[in-house]
């Protein structure tokens, strides 16, 4: 039996989860992962323009930049990466279940091949929204929407690349506009948060830059729990794909 997704409860639950002590710390993980990764990037991005740009330039345009090789940042970039996609991974499952007990077993399991999968998953599903995009818009609309789960379904449900694919598409069915609209609610709601954020460039672009890296951590957390309720209320409606208590029983 299909299940309406209901869109209050989704974000609700992504408020409550980001409240928890478990949200809070992977919320602010993420966080410190994002300075990370914005100071590497603002640092490569200095020393590769630095003579391209007119003195002083640099301060301005690359805030939080250390005088520090490209190699160097650039290995700091990598790492911050591959870091924040194996807590994205943690948090996913986190927010699933357990979420004040993270890191458990449960939550760490199989991060290799779960990472390597995720990033396939990843591209496929990027490549075919701007595919759809570019097949007059709203077929990468539905494409996005309908895919939303993939990655979910290979984090949760440990399946491979095809196989996520397919519960995507099918969990999606019948609450595409619902979703489409809640991924609408998320990201205005985001786009106002930081924007306001981005106002304090007038005073500091340093303030500012690290504001926004900040807010990128809890807004991602907040982001992964409302996707991850979204995820639980249409795909505890579909008992095929669902062992019951009474099969662990036996």
């Amino acid at each position: 039996m299909s299940r309406t997704l209901q869109i209050g409860t989704a974000l609700s639950d992504g408020v409550d989860k980001l409240s928890t002590r478990g949200g809070l710390t992977l919320a602010v993980v993420l966080a410190a992962l994002q300075v990370v990764a914005q100071v590497g990037i603002n640092s490569l991005s200095a020393d590769l323009l630095a003579d391209s740009l007119p003195p002083g330039a640099v301060e301005t345009s690359y805030p939080l930049a250390l005088p520090v090789p490209a190699a160097v940042s650039g290995v700091v970039v990598v790492l911050a990466m591959v870091a924040a996609l194996v807590v994205s991974i943690v948090a996913m499952r986190a927010v699933y279940a357990d979420i004040d007990e993270v890191p458990t077993a449960e939550h760490t399991r199989r991060l290799a091949r779960t990472a390597i999968v995720l990033i396939v998953v990843s591209v496929i599903t990027q490549i075919a929204f701007l595919i759809g995009l570019a097949a007059l818009f709203f077929p990468g609309l539905f494409l996005l929407v309908s895919l939303v789960f993939a990655q979910l379904a290979v984090v949760i449900e440990d399946r491979g690349v095809v196989d996520s694919l397919k519960r995507s598409w099918s969990l999606a069915q019948g609450n595409r506009i619902r979703l489409f609209a809640l991924g609408v609610i998320v990201v205005v709601a985001g786009s106002v948060v930081f924007g306001v954020v981005g106002l304090l460039g007038v005073v500091s672009p340093a303030l500012s830059t690290l504001g926004w890296a900040v807010l990128s951590g809890f807004f991602g957390l907040f982001s992964i729990a409302v996707l991850v309720s979204a995820y639980r209320q249409l795909a505890d409606a579909e008992p095929a794909e669902t062992v019951s208590r009474a099969d662990l029983a036996d």
